[in-house]
């Protein structure tokens, strides 16, 4: 797809780059029209993808090319039954935010494989005044984008990608002291970071042993 930029997009060159060296199993959780699943099959051999929108699904199956291989299911995190240590890489893009916080991180880090990782891209709900500089600071670099963008596409002659089905919105209940506080306390080890763009991204890595 040519040009394809979103807040979400922005961030899959640093979502995969925490994908551990030797993947053989991955699980996209929300995985929506299946644009970081795709991704993901370059990284691992084998990628599942779960979503509860049925419209997602069938947007995801169709834009997927077969030879990728992703396996896609039109169903929850919470009936998906992940089985203990199955997967080598767990994500969730912007998604989490849709889901129980704790039931969900719990249920993804269960998954997880001995040095498995589990990597989250998140929205935060605004809270502190730190939290709106972060939201203001973000705003001409989301301009320069989108006229670099523009600029690219007028000279190149290449068209805009695509529309994609509409995403379910939902706003962020967590403000980002919160999502601290909850990964301390269901996923200790885990990395929290404040991104540009009103995301953040929670990694945590399984332990080796124990």
């Amino acid at each position: 797809m040519p040009f394809p930029w979103d807040h979400n997009v922005h961030y899959h060159e640093y979502l995969l780059r925490q994908v551990p060296g030797h993947c053989v199993r991955a699980l996209d959780v929300g995985c929506g029209t299946g644009r970081f699943a795709r991704r993901l099959t370059a990284r691992c051999a084998r990628v599942e993808a779960v979503d509860p929108d049925p419209a997602m699904i069938a947007e995801a199956r169709e834009r997927t090319p077969r030879r990728l291989g992703v396996q896609y299911t039109n169903t929850a995190l919470a009936d998906y039954g992940i089985a203990a240590g199955a997967y080598d890489f767990v994500s969730a893009v912007a998604s989490l935010h849709h889901m129980d916080f704790a039931e969900s991180v719990r249920a993804m880090a269960h998954g997880l494989a001995p040095g498995g990782v589990l990597a989250v891209l998140g929205l935060y709900r605004e809270e502190t005044a730190a939290d709106h500089a972060a939201g203001a600071a973000a705003l001409a670099p989301q301009w320069a984008i989108g006229a670099g963008l523009l600029a690219a596409r007028t000279v190149t002659g290449v068209p805009s990608p695509a529309a994609e089905a509409p995403v379910p919105m939902r706003e962020p209940r967590m403000s980002l002291r919160g999502v601290r506080l909850a990964a301390r306390r269901h996923l200790p080890g885990a990395r929290v970071r404040r991104l540009l763009f009103w995301r953040y991204s929670l990694v945590y890595r399984r332990p080796l042993a124990g």
